[in-house]
């Protein structure tokens, strides 16, 4: 039977409509289905985000704990970093540590440290960091887990490489200046502070500076020339003058250093090595075996002052028949008195002051004192031809003296620059080490440049802390309450106050007696200075660095040489002979790949990442605190 019909058509309608409604529905769950499956996803997807970024920045936080570690032990920051695994193969420093946003936790992290592998030079940390949400698993009640996390392993290396003062013959963590027409500086000149050359006519020659030396046991090759004057080119014409302040009175300048493209202003500042603490030129030297002779004879194994009847004070003199014998680097511990012949390639730190008292010369020294050219084919050829030539590095922790500091001229010329105000040394230099810049460099007293703690009487470094102690960033043999060493004004690393140098502090610690002094010092003692030392050192074969004072006077007829180079904190130096020259020994060029590079100072440099990797399996899940 069939019904036709308005009636019907109503029941038909109804049916319809059921069908439609039923089909939305469906629509709308399924639509809310699949939106809270897209929000679950894109929120994990936020999660997994935010906890990429938490294990990323708890890589940047290891690294800086660990430069931390590196920066308050200047002395010997491989030994610090080492000295964190003395006691245990990992450490974790950072455990669940939670990142704030006000008073709420925006996830927490976790870094775990071993130690990959240290040498003299290097040392290496693997760094497993980990980031969580809401918070670390050792931070979570009993049974709960993560909702995110992501884990990183990274390691790091830390170097120290001969110091980027070596590539200069001049170079002064101060205001360095060039007064006189017959002074020639045979490679590149750099101060700290304002390089001043006062209207004369210095000539500067300039010198280009590389990457590397390849040294494959017959010939030098050189790598990476650093092309700092800009023009594209690689023709030996780089390098120049540098200043950390403004270059200035230049325009007479003769050589490259005498051209606008080769005078470069305003650089940041070089970092002098710390010799406050030889402890790591210690342990270098004994690893080495090193040693210093004469005539067969051993004036020193690799420490004098720490064998018993060693009085610390070390006398060298050779001739050509008895020259010093070099045998790697040598640390002395008190003064060194040296001048004569010296062979062999060598150097020599000393805790106290370096007195050169007459000239000090190869006995078989480079051909010549220079390549032919600043090119790197004729640098190249100058290193091959003299790479296993005699070398000297003179390395002070105090004063470098040179000549017969007793004589009352010396001591005139001496003391007045060291009394003038362009020569400053007192640690109160202000927040960038270097006199006369208390106006900043735009010269305008007031504005936000100003060095203001410059000469405020007050010695403003930094204290190692509890936090210090609490995050073991404490060297040993250092305390909470302990000065910092080399930062804010203290100059050269010690961690003490130092006034103005003056000819007191040029003097003999110790009578110039045999029980004072080791090494092939005369028998019957020296009555008087000036019987060994003269007013005529004229030639210095040697490479010297000091963070205090180089003074030198020299007279006579000859050119007074330095070949080598100069690297000090404040220059004293007077010459009464026709010319002066500073010749830059090729042979530091490099750093520590350079002929020199294991026995020039050196200083930290910035962290490098040898390897990062994401992590399968969260390697902190069941880390515990130590």
């Amino acid at each position: 039977m069939e019904a036709r019909g308005p009636r019907a058509r109503r029941g038909s309608a109804l049916v319809s409509s059921l069908v439609v409604v039923a089909v939305l529905f469906g629509m709308i769950v399924s639509t809310t289905a699949l939106s809270t499956v897209e929000v679950r996803s894109s929120r994990k997807m936020i999660d997994e985000l935010r906890t990429k970024y938490l294990a990323e920045s708890a890589v940047t936080v290891g690294i800086q704990y660990l430069d931390n570690v590196a920066n308050k032990s200047p002395q010997d920051p491989l030994g610090a970093l080492e000295e964190l695994f003395a006691v245990q193969a990992n450490i974790t420093p950072f455990l669940g540590d939670a990142v704030m946003d006000g008073v709420n936790s925006m996830g927490e992290y976790t870094v775990r440290m071993s130690l990959v592998e240290s040498t003299s030079a290097s040392i290496s940390i693997l760094l497993e960091a980990s980031g969580y949400l809401p918070a670390a698993p050792q931070n979570l009640p009993a049974g709960a887990r993560v909702d995110s996390w992501h884990s990183l392993s990274t390691t790091v290396e830390f170097t120290v490489e001969a110091s980027e003062v070596f590539d200069y013959a001049y170079f002064i963590n101060n205001w360095g200046w060039l007064y006189g027409n017959t002074i020639f500086c045979n490679g590149n000149a750099r101060s700290n502070g304002q390089f001043d050359a006062g209207g004369y006519a210095p000539t500067i020659t300039g010198q280009p500076v590389y990457d590397s030396v390849v040294w494959d046991g017959t010939s030098a090759t050189l790598v990476g020339y650093k092309d700092d004057n800009g023009d594209g080119l690689k023709d030996g014409r780089d390098g120049g003058v540098f200043s950390g302040w403004d270059v200035v009175n230049s325009g007479s300048i003769a050589g490259e250093g005498g051209n606008a493209i080769n005078q470069h202003d305003f650089q940041d500042p070089i970092e002098m090595p710390n010799l406050s603490d030889l402890s790591a030129y210690k342990a270098q030297a004994l690893s080495e075996a090193s040693s210093i002779s004469i005539s067969g004879t051993v004036m020193t194994d690799a420490v004098f002052g720490d064998g018993a009847g060693e009085t610390g004070n070390l006398y060298l003199v050779g001739t050509v028949d008895d020259p010093i014998v070099l045998d790697g680097p040598v640390v002395v511990e008190g003064d060194l008195i040296i001048s004569g012949y010296v062979t062999g390639q060598g150097a020599i730190y000393t805790g106290g002051n370096v007195y050169v008292p007459e000239s000090i010369k190869y006995l078989d020294g480079p051909g010549s004192t220079r390549p032919i050219n600043n090119s790197q084919v004729a640098t190249e050829a100058w290193l091959t031809d003299n790479w296993d030539k005699d070398f000297l590095g003179l390395f002070s922790a105090e004063n470098v003296v040179v000549g017969d500091f007793t004589n009352s001229t010396w001591r005139s010329y001496v003391g007045g620059w060291m009394a003038s105000s362009l020569n400053s040394s007192k640690e109160d230099a202000g927040a960038d080490g270097i006199p006369n810049t208390s106006k900043g460099k735009d010269g305008i007293a007031g504005t936000a440049d100003d060095d203001v703690l410059e000469n405020d009487t007050l010695y403003t470094v930094e204290y190692y802390t509890q936090a210090d102690a609490d995050y073991g960033l404490i060297p040993a043999g250092s305390l909470v309450g302990d000065v910092i060493p080399g930062t804010g004004e203290d100059i050269d690393g010690d961690g003490a106050y130092d006034g103005t140098i003056d000819l007191a502090d040029l003097d003999f610690a110790a009578s110039l007696t045999a029980l004072n002094w080791g090494g092939n010092f005369p028998g019957g003692g020296i009555s008087d200075y000036s019987d060994v030392s003269s007013v005529y050192a004229s030639n210095l074969d040697a490479v010297f660095y000091t963070n205090h004072s180089f003074s030198y006077v020299v007279f006579g007829g000859s050119t007074a040489k330095i070949n080598g180079a100069l690297v000090s904190r404040n220059e004293n130096i007077v010459y009464g002979t026709p010319t002066i020259e500073m010749n830059y020994d090729c042979r530091i060029l490099g750093g520590n790949s350079g002929m020199a590079g294991s026995l020039l100072p050196k200083t930290l440099q910035s962290p490098s990442i040898l390897r990062w990797a994401r992590n399968e399996r969260d390697p902190n899940a069941y880390t515990v605190a130590p």
